[in-house]
């Protein structure tokens, strides 16, 4: 038997930062996936050994051991006392650009195995150990993550829409990110995510676009000069909004169809930036 499946990444709509706490900083964030994803397969062995493969990006820059893939899915054979099996993962989500490929593939790698193996438990609270966003990426869609992101608020109605994602030559360390917001401010409380999460829900893009923002913006700007220079390019190009998403380096814009959306990205890749357009992607129905 063979379980292959799409993982997809997320952008940050809002991200409110707040002081750490017992070693973390809580954040309050409303995130939504988008059609950019790594490809995870899962099959099982006659033995006990998980054999790990990762190809495209990344592939030849994080040693086996440090994969969160790889250790999500040591976690799970431990947890549940599995056999051995074959992962792989297919990787496109870009590393260091803050839209949790990371965490994607910890959590594509959970749904896989437990598919794989026919685990009928409930499967979150070993993504939760494992990072921030995984237990979210478990299912997807539009949702209000707050705590370390463990707390999941799924929207009443998943975000309909597109975006252009601008892509940085190298990437944003989360620690270092963190680290710099520590030192430049300390606390971000900028969105309403009550009223954010309103709007989405009653298809106010207005009011939404309103409320986008990072607290981790100027943290991200002051690791990467190219943060900056994206910030500015897309705010040339009159989007509905802009922001960096998670720790960055990605930035996104957000305008009212898909036709904008291509406009600007053609704008952007005539200014030879590396951007794409991508689609709000719903919560996936079966986990």
């Amino acid at each position: 038997m063979k379980v292959k499946l799409k993982t997809y990444a997320k952008i940050n709509l809002t991200l409110n930062v707040g002081r750490p706490e017992n070693g973390f900083h809580p954040i309050d964030s409303i995130v939504t996936t988008v059609d950019l994803y790594d490809i995870i397969t899962a099959s099982k062995r006659r033995d006990d050994e998980i054999r790990f493969t990762m190809r495209g990006l990344g592939e030849f820059d994080i040693k086996q051991a440090d994969n969160n893939a790889y250790k999500a899915a040591a976690a799970f054979r431990e947890r549940f006392g599995t056999g051995g099996f074959d992962l792989t993962v297919d990787k496109r989500i870009a590393i260091g650009g803050g839209l949790g490929g990371s965490s994607a593939d910890v959590a594509g790698v959970l749904r896989a195995l437990k598919k794989l193996f026919d685990v009928s438990e409930e499967v979150k609270p070993l993504a939760d150990e494992l990072g921030s966003d995984c237990g979210y990426l478990l299912v997807g869609g539009t949702a209000r993550i707050s705590g370390r992101g463990e707390k999941v608020e799924p929207a009443a109605k998943d975000l309909e829409g597109y975006a252009v994602i601008v892509y940085c030559d190298t990437g944003v360390s989360t620690k270092e990110c963190y680290a710099a917001f520590d030192t430049l401010c300390g606390n971000s409380d900028k969105a309403d995510n009550d009223l954010a999460m309103k709007a989405i829900e009653s298809g106010d893009f207005d009011t939404l676009c309103k409320n986008v923002s990072n607290g981790l913006s100027d943290a991200a700007k002051s690791l990467n000069d190219e943060i900056g220079r994206n910030l500015a390019a897309v705010k040339e190009l009159s989007p509905s909004a802009y922001a960096v998403t998670g720790s960055g380096s990605c930035v996104y814009a957000l305008y009212e169809s898909r036709e904008l959306c291509d406009w600007a990205a053609d704008k952007l890749r005539k200014a030879d930036m590396d951007c794409e357009v991508v689609k709000f992607v719903p919560r996936y129905k079966n986990t």
